[in-house]
């Protein structure tokens, strides 16, 4: 199924391919309510579009999403830019052994380093290195573009009704 997408407004045969599935199906299954295809199709390709633009624009950085979590969840809790494992685990919202897996293949691009805590040193925090700050100041920029561009099809009412009802709507169902 292959979908065009126009620069400004919806593409007519994207829209009109997503019709014509949801009709096979009600044709073919009229005891299935299949009007959550009109939503969630589109929804899952558009995820998948933004998925790839993100992927894309992380390799050139030599990360990737999971990385740019770490990295970018390290960030923002401000200087000296470093959490404890467990917290790092909370906040990325994976299991223990991902956030070792991410951490270990941050330590070996430089851009975090493990740091025990003085005195007892039983306390391991993960810190951005300078090198990891600058990578992360310079990565986000270009994914936040990437993303801009994405997004630039919508104009600014459309956008604000579309954060508006998709936050609400997750807001719903996480906890």
């Amino acid at each position: 199924m292959c979908f065009s997408a126009k620069v400004s407004g919806v593409s007519e045969p994207s829209r009109e391919r997503v019709g014509e599935v949801v009709a096979a199906w009600r044709r073919e299954r009229p005891d299935v309510d299949v009007s959550s295809m009109a939503v969630l199709t589109p929804l899952r390709r558009l995820a998948a579009r933004v998925s790839e633009n993100r992927a894309t624009v992380l390799a050139e950085h030599g990360v990737d999403e999971s990385q740019l979590d770490v990295l970018g969840t390290l960030r923002r809790v401000g200087s000296p830019f470093r959490l404890t494992a467990g917290e790092l685990t909370r906040r990325c919202r994976v299991t223990a052994g991902a956030t070792t897996q991410r951490v270990q293949a941050l330590e070996r691009l430089g851009f975090v380093e493990r740091v025990r805590e003085e005195p007892d040193r039983r306390t391991v925090h993960v810190q951005l290195t300078a090198d990891g700050l600058v990578a992360i100041d310079r990565i986000i920029g270009h994914v936040m573009a990437g993303d801009e561009r994405m997004l630039s099809a919508l104009a600014p009412r459309e956008r604000t009704t579309l954060e508006r009802a998709l936050g609400d709507w997750l807001g719903r169902l996480e906890p």
